[in-house]
């Protein structure tokens, strides 16, 4: 009898374990994506709002940069309008400026003015610093030297004129009681002179500033360094001031340290001595020319290179 190979028809019975790991892996990884998707949700909807937050934090930066610059704009307006308009006329003298402004608002000033009939007075100042803040000292140390303010000029009535003319000493005396470091947080250099135009006499004290430079006419250079330190300091040490003629032939310089202290590519300095080359090499042309030949003389120097600081130069002839 011939026998056949017995075949098991029974269907094989699921693995209940292995489905049930089955469906939690299932869920496992749907809940993963859904809790990955709501992470991209979540760090999209931060990113939208971070790039709000941004583009609204740039647009008020822009505008308080905008207004800044408005007021920088606004300070160097009125830090120009104190410069002389026109310096005073008067025969025997030839008088001539240069001022050059920096990009960053300084504290240079100047001015030349009547005291009486017979008396010019001017100053050059140098606040410390740059920005606004320089500029407000400047603007009030300036309105301050106005002959109307009784600084420069005080009522005197024992006086057959009814006046006197304050000393450049007494000058630096008063502005340094006025002006503490403490103030503004500032102090700055100056130098005033009182010029009799018909002798040629001058009186002159220097706070702190760059000395005053003389072209005699015999070639020589004189410096005027003699007054003090700085205004600011509280009568640390007392002023003195100098007296001396300008004799015909004479030229009388005043000039701030952005002329000095300005740069070349190379980081080599105009120097006090070049400048005073520079200067004596000119003193036979008229006054602006001058002034004019110190500034160019200044930029082939520099090679092209911007001034660092405010360039201020007061010339006097006679």
């Amino acid at each position: 009898m011939t026998s056949f190979p017995f075949k098991d028809r029974r269907k094989p019975v699921p693995d209940s374990g292995r489905i049930a790991r089955e469906i939690l892996d299932s869920r496992a990884i749907i809940l993963d994506n859904q809790l990955h998707n709501q992470f991209l949700k979540d760090l999209v909807n931060k990113y939208s709002q971070a790039q709000r937050s941004l583009i609204a934090l740039n647009r008020e930066l822009t505008a308080r940069q905008n207004l800044l610059d408005e007021d920088l704009k606004a300070a160097a307006d009125i830090q120009r309008s104190l410069l002389p308009q026109s310096l005073p006329r008067v025969a025997g003298l030839d008088m001539a400026w240069r001022f050059v402004p920096s990009d960053a608002i300084g504290g240079d000033v100047f001015n030349v003015f009547w005291l009486d009939d017979r008396h010019l007075g001017m100053y050059m100042l140098d606040v410390s610093g740059h920005g606004v803040q320089a500029a407000l000292v400047t603007v009030s140390v300036s309105q301050m030297l106005l002959p109307h303010t009784g600084l420069v000029v005080r009522k005197k009535a024992d006086s057959a004129s009814g006046y006197e003319i304050t000393s450049p000493r007494e000058v630096m005396v008063l502005l340094d009681a006025e002006y503490p470091m403490e103030r503004f947080d500032k102090f700055f250099s100056i130098i005033y002179v009182v010029l009799d135009v018909l002798d040629g006499g001058f009186a002159i004290c220097n706070a702190g500033h760059m000395p005053a430079l003389v072209f005699r006419r015999d070639g020589r250079i004189e410096k005027f360094k003699k007054g003090g330190t700085v205004i600011g300091l509280g009568g640390m040490v007392p002023f003195e001031q100098q007296e001396e003629t300008l004799y015909k032939g004479d030229r009388l310089l005043l000039y701030t340290d952005g002329v000095t202290d300005f740069m070349n590519p190379r980081e080599e300095r105009f120097g006090k001595e070049r400048f005073a080359r520079v200067a004596g090499s000119l003193r036979n042309r008229p006054m602006e020319e001058m002034v004019d030949g110190i500034y160019e003389a200044m930029m082939a120097f520099g090679d092209g290179f911007p001034i660092q600081d405010d360039v201020s130069i007061l010339g006097i002839a006679r």
